[in-house]
């Protein structure tokens, strides 16, 4: 009797074993599976990363030559057009000139401000320009040459102390805004527009409004129809950064982006 309760007792330990053994072998699997796809993971993660880099750069060097070229062609070619035609008022003489004096002088004054605006845009669009100016002065000279047209009355604000932000990601977030105020100037058919940006930290949000018609359709918003909507979300996603654009309270357009510039970023 004694001796198969020692058997009884040795199979329990011993079938106790096994399964401690093998329980452990199922757990130690699991963990080194856990950390084979976590490694793996990690790796696509990279690999992405690596991806969405490259294309932002290939990207914003293919973006940067087509707005030179056409900052070039505006300058070089239309910009001295102006200023022949320009020329050749000033060398009338003096009977014709005294002859029609007053229209002459509105032409005048009219080129004049056609080659200012010519100057302004070929500015605006121009990368260099915005890289040495920032993104923040490029945005106010934007606001400035808007204001100048008569057509919008242009209200800026800025709030909180500004930080750093690498040039290549300064042009893009600047190409935002600029869609946007474009938007406002070529549809809203509004009069005034707000800009208001806000640093906190290492994060920046800067919100545009406009008092025009907005979106009549809110779906439009939603799957961002027109190449403007598109480009500005395709931008933001570059950053990253988040963009939302929704209708005012009292129509016209609320367009936000909030960048936070972190460590890991280009």
């Amino acid at each position: 009797m004694q001796e198969k309760l020692s058997e009884v007792t040795l199979i329990l330990v011993a079938s106790t074993a096994i399964i401690l053994l093998l329980t452990g072998l199922i757990v130690f699997s699991l963990i080194v599976n856990q950390k084979r796809k976590y490694r793996h993971r990690q790796e696509k993660l990279s690999l992405k990363n690596g991806f969405d880099q490259e294309l932002l750069r290939s990207t914003l060097e293919i973006q940067t030559q087509a707005f030179e070229s056409i900052s070039r062609e505006l300058h070089d070619n239309v910009g001295t057009l102006i200023s022949i035609a320009m020329v050749h008022i000033k060398s009338l003489d003096a009977s014709t000139r005294e002859k029609e004096n007053q229209r002459l002088n509105e032409t005048e004054n009219l080129l004049n401000e056609a080659l200012e605006s010519l100057r302004d845009i070929s500015r605006s669009i121009h990368p260099e320009n915005i890289s040495r100016l920032g993104w923040q002065q490029s945005l106010e000279s934007e606001l400035q040459r808007i204001g100048k047209s008569k057509l919008f009355t242009v209200a800026y604000s800025q709030e909180g102390e500004a930080f750093a932000v690498e040039l290549d990601k300064q042009v893009i977030i600047f190409r935002i805004l600029q869609e946007s105020l474009n938007n406002i100037v070529r549809h809203s058919n509004g009069l005034h527009i707000g800009c208001h940006v806000r640093f906190s930290g290492r994060e920046v949000n800067i919100t545009i409004t406009d008092d025009g018609k907005g979106f009549e359709q809110p779906s439009a918003l939603d799957n961002g129809n027109g190449s403007g909507l598109r480009n500005m979300r395709a931008r933001a996603a570059m950053l990253p950064a988040v963009l939302s654009i929704s209708n005012g309270v009292q129509k016209g357009t609320v367009v936000k982006l909030t960048y936070r510039e972190t460590s890991n970023q280009l």
